[in-house]
């Protein structure tokens, strides 16, 4: 009987660590980088300023980062108007992660551990310039806010864009 214990105990270990091991699927990312895929999926099925009571507003709330809510609606209004193409974003409830919302997701791991210079270059390729600006700083401010929440997204030291394919 321990046996089997054990072994269930193992198989569940195994499933939050790695997912469900299906490709690109959301579930294996750390809850971290959830938060901003939910926050990117929710803003484009919105698409306006959230308001009170929003549900945009409300799990910013929940997750203690309300005050870098309007820094991540101007981050992702400068995508959506300055992006050269219209960007891949799923709806809120599919599992898999489109490569505009992994790149996205690097990005906030880009702000968060300093490494300002791949980020404003990236954000040039993928946007006009005026607009790469004002993404670089808003999307800033909206990741070091994460981290000051415990929402860390950062790659590891000498890995910048390690999530990126």
């Amino acid at each position: 009987m321990e046996i089997v214990q054990e072994q269930r105990l193992g198989i569940a270990r195994r499933a939050l660590t790695k997912g469900c091991g299906r490709p690109g699927c959301a579930c294996a990312l750390p809850v971290s980088e959830r938060f901003v895929l939910w926050a990117l999926r929710q803003w484009q099925q919105d698409r306006a300023l959230p308001r009170e009571g929003s549900t945009l507003h409300r799990g910013f709330k929940v997750a203690g980062v309300l005050d870098a809510l309007p820094d991540f609606a101007i981050a992702m209004d400068a995508f959506l108007f300055g992006a050269r193409r219209a960007m891949d974003i799923h709806v809120p409830t599919c599992s898999s992660v489109s490569h505009d919302e992994a790149v996205l997701v690097a990005l906030c791991g880009l702000a968060q551990a300093d490494h300002d210079a791949p980020l404003v270059a990236s954000l040039d390729i993928m946007m006009a310039p005026t607009a790469s600006r004002v993404a670089a700083i808003r999307l800033k401010a909206f990741a070091v806010a994460l981290a000051g929440a415990g929402l860390r997204i950062a790659p590891a030291a000498g890995a910048a864009a390690g999530r990126l394919n």
